[in-house]
């Protein structure tokens, strides 16, 4: 699409509904493959690269990833993940198109 080659189908679908969200002007800037690199005491510690950023009508700066249930859990990505969220004081979302909503437990009030 777009003589881009994408990881996964996934991630190619999500690219055509962010490109016809930034047609329509509710996102900016639609940026592919940003690298986020994470420095520990001056040293290279690791690169974060996400999925897709871009910048929404509210001004937020959106960083996200496009992720299977599996692949959100490999170690390897998370620590990654977290590293660049805690250096650049960030949150990465992470897009499953596939995860089922489920509801949300009501909270319990403990009286004292």
């Amino acid at each position: 699409m777009d003589g881009i080659v994408f990881a996964s189908k996934r991630e190619m679908k999500r690219y055509a509904e962010l490109k016809l969200l930034e047609r329509a002007g509710d996102i900016h800037r639609l940026d592919l493959q940003p690298e986020y690199e994470v420095f520990i005491d001056g040293r290279h510690f690791c690169t974060y690269t996400a999925d897709f950023r871009y910048i929404t009508t509210d001004l937020e700066i959106v960083v996200e990833d496009v992720k299977s249930t599996g692949t959100a859990k490999d170690a390897a990505y998370r620590l990654r993940k977290k590293a660049a969220e805690l250096y650049y004081g960030m949150k990465v979302t992470e897009f499953n198109p596939d995860k089922k909503l489920t509801k949300r437990k009501k909270s319990v009030r403990i009286k004292k």
